[in-house]
């Protein structure tokens, strides 16, 4: 079996055999991302979770997608169920409208507020599910948005005192950069995961870095974080950004950094 380099993302394994010769179209991760119009990180989980086929090629065991199986996983109805190992099952591949906002490991999502209630609707919950299901969740947010927060997680929640003393909740300002904010995650992460901990969730309220860092150091932290936090652990992370203080523009490249976000219906993200 050969495999040759067609275009930039797109491969075809070449098969002699028989006196006839057979060509499967692959794409490799970013190929098959573009393909679906999703993130790398969710084709990463898929793939992890058996719901969509892959080939692994190289010492690498790189990811290399069919077009047919593509094709498949968008024509397959949003109710078939099936788990891992191919028997009907609970696992099942589910549309939006299906999910709750984080009900997926590996969502980098979006959220856009235009009030400080908003931005409660936004937090709140998100980080009141994840204590229900035994996640560690970070929220990192300036001081007065983190009072504002706990407060009304509290209403709800009265031993949320006990949570951030056992470490079930973690609560910072941002970090003095992308790369050590990333590190700031690795770090907690790791050391969660060590104990025993399977996930995580994160609510960052965006305006509190933006006052300290760049425009762009904003975005250099956004794929850092899909890059280096979302696939190594199972974390789901909700991005809150203030559409009073964050220009058009900024909210556009917000946006563009977290396609997650558009599998769900607009209200469920903006507040």
């Amino acid at each position: 079996m050969r495999v040759r380099l067609r275009t930039e993302g797109d491969y075809w394994i070449t098969a002699a055999g028989g006196g006839s010769t057979d060509a499967i179209e692959l794409l490799d991760i970013s190929g098959a991302a573009r393909f679906l119009s999703v993130s790398e990180a969710s084709l990463r989980r898929w793939t992890n979770e058996g719901i969509l086929p892959c080939l692994r090629i190289g010492r690498r065991r790189e990811r290399r997608f069919r077009r047919v199986d593509l094709l498949a996983f968008i024509e397959e109805p949003a109710g078939a169920q099936r788990t891992a190992n191919g028997k009907e099952g609970t696992m099942r591949r589910q549309g939006p409208q299906d999910e709750a906002v984080a009900a997926i490991h590996g969502n980098h999502l979006c959220g856009i507020y235009g009030s400080d209630a908003g931005r409660l609707d936004l937090a709140v919950p998100f980080l009141l599910e994840g204590l229900q299901k035994k996640s560690v969740c970070f929220l990192v947010a300036p001081s007065a948005a983190q009072t504002d927060i706990l407060k009304a997680m509290k209403k709800k929640r009265p031993s949320l005192d006990s949570d951030i003393k056992a470490g079930r909740l973690i609560v910072s300002e941002h970090q003095p950069s992308p790369a050590e904010q990333c590190r700031f995650f690795e770090v907690a992460m790791k050391k969660a995961e060590d104990e025993g901990v399977e996930s995580f969730r994160v609510v960052g309220d965006m305006w509190g870095l933006r006052l300290i860092i760049s425009a762009k150091e904003m975005i250099e932290l956004e794929v850092g974080f899909e890059r280096l936090i979302v696939p190594r652990f199972p974390v789901v992370a909700l991005c809150a950004y203030d559409a009073r203080r964050f220009t058009g523009v900024e909210l556009l490249d917000a946006l563009k950094d977290h396609d997650d976000t558009f599998r769900y219906p607009v209200g469920r993200t903006i507040a």
